[in-house]
């Protein structure tokens, strides 16, 4: 552990990029998104185009994990589904007017398979993250149905969780101020995409991203033996799981 210590401590090991914060976020983006919107009383399934990850395509079919994601790779159905939303992350802005002072807190790193407690300065970096929305129909009922939900549910600010090195991140996101909802209603009548009725939009998602100071890094009292299981959104219930064995009290 100590070696461990030292490693973050000259940079041998990027303590702030052992985790995708960002990754992360917008998955928990995504989850919240399918739970919440829905069409006829189906999820209406949101994703990211070349993700190269087959658990997405597994969850947007409801499989069950236990399936090998090689067995089933799914992308000639998800990229051809209808209704169907496609997520595009955008901009990455930091909110300098919104930094706050350094503070200290704990936070949980793999280390030879296990996770470790630490403790560090860290400041909280408040970011706003801009999602585009490519929303897919094959009527123009459904579509307008999206845009009522859409206004109905997005208007407004919306919250959601994360975790990201033992934490639990809050997140926010709404409707930009000026957001103009862009729908295409006509068709010529030629290929299957220019059939299908579109909406297109923008959400804003803002966090707080905690950024590590590697020379203040030191060990917590105890370790955490057993991974944490479950610490991922549910993407059922939109809960966090936390399951855990822990070995002098580190939480």
């Amino acid at each position: 552990m100590n070696n461990f210590i030292q490693d973050i401590k000259t940079n041998v090991i990027d303590v702030n990029t052992l985790e995708s914060f960002f990754g992360i976020l917008t998955k928990g983006f995504l989850f919240t998104l399918n739970k919440k919107l829905s069409l006829r009383g189906k999820p209406l399934p949101h994703y990211i185009l070349n993700t190269g990850d087959d658990i997405m395509y597994l969850e947007v079919k409801g499989h069950d994990m236990s399936i090998e994601p090689g067995e089933v790779s799914n992308e000639d159905f998800i990229y051809s589904q209808v209704p169907r939303c496609i997520v595009t992350p955008g901009s990455i802005t930091i909110l300098t007017d919104q930094l706050t002072a350094k503070s200290t807190g704990t936070f949980q790193v793999e280390h030879d398979g296990q996770l470790a407690g630490i403790v560090s300065d860290f400041r909280r970096y408040p970011i706003k993250m801009t999602h585009s929305l490519k929303y897919y129909f094959d009527s123009y009922s459904d579509a307008m149905i999206m845009a009522q939900q859409m206004i109905a549910n997005e208007a407004f600010v919306n919250t959601f969780e994360v975790s990201y090195l033992g934490q639990r991140i809050f997140c926010s996101y709404m409707l930009p101020d000026s957001e103009d909802i862009q729908k295409m209603i006509e068709f010529d009548g030629l290929t299957t995409d220019s059939k299908l009725r579109t909406i297109e939009l923008d959400l804003e998602v803002e966090t707080n991203y905690p950024v590590l100071y590697p020379a203040t890094v030191m060990p917590a009292d105890g370790y955490i033996k057993e991974t944490i299981l479950g610490t991922a959104i549910n993407v059922e219930t939109g809960e966090f799981k936390k399951e855990l064995k822990i070995n002098n009290g580190i939480t």
